[in-house]
């Protein structure tokens, strides 16, 4: 079971659009700042900043789990793909 304040997190990035999501489109109160925290350390979410200065949020899969959504495709076949191209760059 989730703490209320992790939940609305995830709730929060998984509206926005779950995948690559800009850190100033995502509303996350002062006082659920410990909890994006936390998220990050469960390793619910992750963090990604980008050359530009940007920073932006996903879900992991343990993320979708958490609050029980259906992990999508696209997620799943970027893993094998990432997966598929590092095992022949180690040959």
């Amino acid at each position: 079971m989730l703490a209320s304040d992790l939940r609305n997190v995830l709730e929060e990035l998984y509206n926005a659009g779950a995948y690559r999501v800009p850190a100033d489109e995502i509303y996350w109160p002062p006082e659920l700042h410990p909890a994006v925290f936390r998220a990050l350390n469960m390793q619910y979410i992750t963090r990604r900043a980008v050359d530009d200065g940007r920073v932006e949020f996903s879900l992991t899969r343990a993320g979708y789990e958490a609050i029980e959504a259906d992990v999508p495709w696209s997620y799943i076949l970027r893993r094998r793909l990432r997966d598929f191209f590092l095992f022949g760059k180690g040959r």
